[in-house]
Parts: C-alpha cells; sequence; structure tokens
C-alpha cells in the first residue's frame, strides 16, 4: 500500500511599480523545496485562469495572499531571466509566441502577492 504526502510551494505574483502598469506580460515563480522555477504567462492570462491550470496538474492554492514588500533583489533576476528566456525561444512551441518579444521589461518588481499550494503525491 502507497503513502501518501503532501508536497508544498508557494505562488509568487509580483506586483509592478506605476510606471509599469502598462506591462501585459505577467510572470510568475513558484517556490518549492528545490528551488525557485519562473515562468511567463500568456498575455491574457488571469490570476485565476493561472490558479485552474495549476489546479489541473493537482495543486490547491490558498486563496488569500501574504504581501511581500521589497523583497530581495534576486527575485527582480529571476523575472529577468525568465522573460530573457521567452524572448530567446526558437520554436513556435515555446514561449515566444505567447509574451511577445524583447523590448518590454518587467519593470521594477517592489512588492508580491505569495499564495501558498499544496497537493497530494503518493510515494
Amino acid at each position: 500500500m502507497s503513502a501518501k504526502r503532501y508536497e508544498y510551494a508557494r505562488l509568487w505574483v509580483p506586483l509592478y511599480d506605476a510606471a509599469a502598469l502598462a506591462v501585459t506580460r505577467p510572470v510568475y515563480l513558484v517556490e518549492a523545496g528545490d528551488g525557485f522555477e519562473g515562468f511567463a504567462a500568456e498575455k491574457n492570462t488571469t490570476l485565476v485562469g493561472l490558479f485552474n491550470d495549476l489546479g489541473r496538474v493537482g495543486w490547491r492554492i490558498d486563496l488569500t495572499a501574504q504581501r511581500v514588500s521589497h523583497p530581495a533583489p534576486e527575485f527582480q533576476l529571476l523575472i529577468d531571466a525568465t522573460l530573457d528566456e521567452a524572448d530567446h525561444a526558437v520554436s513556435p512551441d515555446e514561449l515566444a509566441h505567447a509574451v511577445g518579444t524583447g523590448g518590454d521589461p518587467a519593470g521594477a518588481v517592489t512588492d508580491f502577492d505569495v499564495y501558498g499550494m499544496r497537493r497530494r503525491v503518493r510515494d
């Protein structure tokens, strides 16, 4: 009989400063036990849509976020690296078609909403 356990992570949703409100390329960070993964979402992705997508892979997301103001500069580096990776995608199956091409930076991130995530996994 297999044992059930829970995997935990946190979803970091960056909030842009006033100068960057026109940016239409959302980027999110998932913090799991093995580190961070950044990913750019399609221009029309809403937070509810993102929750739905993650829910299809078994994640349950807390609906109440914790606001983190002025996080470490490493978070901006992760966001920039994620957008750079999307900009340099070369195949149609990669993110470049969804998030646009280079030239529109994410802007300085000063606040994040952080949502707890969990999912049941089997050993």
